[in-house]
């Protein structure tokens, strides 16, 4: 049975978190929450499971944050979906690269992001990033 770790990578301020705290908002709809706590002022760590499989979210992103233990418990947690963030490039990047040696497959992607704030559709682009992910994990949980 394959892992996958579904990766948010980009650069700082592009509304990750904000997506991934959607996708656990929307996770709760149609999957059994076991864990939700808080890391920090903004960001979560959840477990939920759908069809006696795991799907873990950790929000956390950034350099020297909580990124690193919270994939490490993902893991732990024998997680057959981990939704991440990472940024770009760096030491956020690499820490999810080594998790291919823990035969998880990696599926990369960014949300989409507006560099005019003032769209009218600029406030629903995480919850339509949000709902692509959790249809991605949806149909990975069944195949």
């Amino acid at each position: 049975m394959n892992k996958y770790m579904l990766c948010d990578y980009a650069r700082s301020d592009w509304g990750k978190s904000q997506t991934l705290l959607k996708v656990i908002e929307l996770l709760k709809d149609i999957a059994n929450p076991v864990i939700e706590e808080q890391i920090g002022a903004v960001d979560k760590f959840a477990v939920f499971i759908i069809n006696e499989k795991k799907i873990v979210v950790n929000t956390q992103g950034d350099p020297d944050s909580y990124q690193e233990e919270g994939l490490a418990r993902a893991v732990k947690e024998k997680a057959h979906v981990i939704v991440c963030a990472s940024r770009s490039k760096g030491s956020t990047y690499d820490c999810v690269k080594e998790y291919e040696k823990n035969d998880y497959e990696i599926i990369w992607f960014r949300n989409f992001y507006a560099n005019n704030d003032k769209l009218p559709c600029v406030a629903y682009l995480p919850e339509l990033m949000a709902s692509a992910i959790v249809n991605l994990i949806k149909t990975i949980i069944i195949i």
